[in-house]
């Protein structure tokens, strides 16, 4: 199997498993396991009626909200992010494999001025930390399309019950709230389609976090120095990155597709501070 097979594989394969609760389709009940209290490190939405794990972006507002540090969850994502970097973006991420998927849509294809990638580390700052804090307020819970897709969207069409009640769980909300949903995550649908992981480059949070460790992460990207400038790695890039220019950046999602062209190399730090002392040596 080759890489990018493998890719929509293991991507495929975790957004099954992420939310692989069947029961509540008989049951009507929302997944309650003690798995919902073990984080992934990537958006998968706690409120999935089918959803096995939970969210870090919404474990990390519901520390925030109660003013207390979610030293577990921390421990976790540094733990990932300092062997991996942002990979599980790039191969675990149910919402970016969808995002993929819905690229590959025949239709002219657009990329976003480069400083609008800037805007997640707001996202993060606000919605995640800032107003969580002040509030005691979910807000990015609220807006993920993610959790508009695979929760909100899901939720409406299925009118869940209440496990010890028997009762509805969803409250009697206006039909605007419900109208505003499904527009919002219809505006996500058609940017996907035009734009290659839009949100990943423009509004995660996860993705931000993430980003922070890519320069010191253990797996890394190395140029072979017989780079000839064929600009394969370019154009194979899911994050429309100048692959020469910007490799192990912030925006590299590690799906090491730019390996393609034979020019770019998967490696660890140990082999490259290796390499850096024989040529000191030498």
């Amino acid at each position: 199997m080759q890489l990018p097979q493998l890719r929509t594989f293991i991507q495929a394969a975790s957004a099954i498993l992420s939310n692989g609760y069947v029961g509540s389709l008989v049951t009507r009940y929302v997944n309650t396991n003690q798995l919902k209290g073990v984080c992934v490190p990537y958006l998968n939405c706690y409120a999935c009626p089918s959803a096995l794990y939970s969210c870090p972006i919404g474990t990390l507002q519901h520390f925030m909200a109660i003013r207390s540090v979610p030293y577990m969850l921390l421990g976790m994502i540094g733990l990932v992010g300092a062997i991996t970097g942002r990979m599980a973006c790039g191969w675990a991420c149910p919402f970016g494999f969808f995002q993929e998927l819905l690229h590959r849509f025949p239709s002219p294809k657009f990329q976003i001025p480069r400083a609008f990638r800037h805007v997640k580390w707001a996202v993060l700052a606000v919605t995640v930390l800032f107003v969580p804090w002040l509030t005691a307020s979910t807000l990015f819970c609220k807006l993920c399309p993610a959790g508009g897709l695979l929760a909100a969207v899901p939720w409406v069409a299925w009118n869940p019950v209440n496990p010890f009640t028997g009762a509805p769980v969803l409250p009697v909300a206006p039909d605007i709230q419900y109208v505003a949903v499904v527009l919002g995550v219809a505006a996500f649908l058609v940017a996907f389609v035009f734009v290659k992981r839009i949100f990943c480059k423009m509004f995660c949070p996860m993705g931000a976090i993430l980003a922070l460790f890519n320069s010191i992460s253990f797996v890394r990207l190395e140029m072979s120095p017989d780079c000839d400038d064929c600009s394969a790695c370019n154009a194979s890039c899911p994050m429309d990155l100048d692959v020469p220019v910007e490799l192990n950046s912030t925006e590299c999602i590690r799906c090491f597709e730019c390996t393609k062209c034979g020019h770019v190399k998967i490696v660890t730090s140990l082999n490259a501070r290796s390499r850096s002392d024989a040529e000191i040596v030498s």
